[in-house]
């Protein structure tokens, strides 16, 4: 890993960190005394089993890509891929 790209690493993490700090907020100010829902943290079990199935999903998607050309899976795996970027 080059040095550029362990920075840009490091400010996903940090990023992800502030989003968790923003849903903690959240929780404080709702009227039922901020109760937490199961799964603040994008690293929780259930977070990491999903981003796992999705990047194994793309990788699927990206294969059949070449095979069968078409333009519905390569859609999916689009859509996929922005929603996994959009998580991280």
């Amino acid at each position: 890993m080059s040095a550029q790209e362990a920075l840009a690493k490091s400010v996903r993490d940090i990023q992800e960190r502030l989003r968790e700090h923003e849903r903690l907020l959240e929780c404080l100010s709702q009227k039922d005394g901020g109760s937490l829902p199961c799964c603040l943290s994008f690293d929780c079990r259930d977070a990491v089993l999903l981003r796992e199935t999705l990047v194994e999903a793309i990788d699927v998607l990206e294969d059949s890509r070449r095979a069968f050309k078409s333009p519905r899976l390569e859609a999916l795996r689009k859509k996929l891929i922005r929603v996994l970027a959009e998580a991280a």
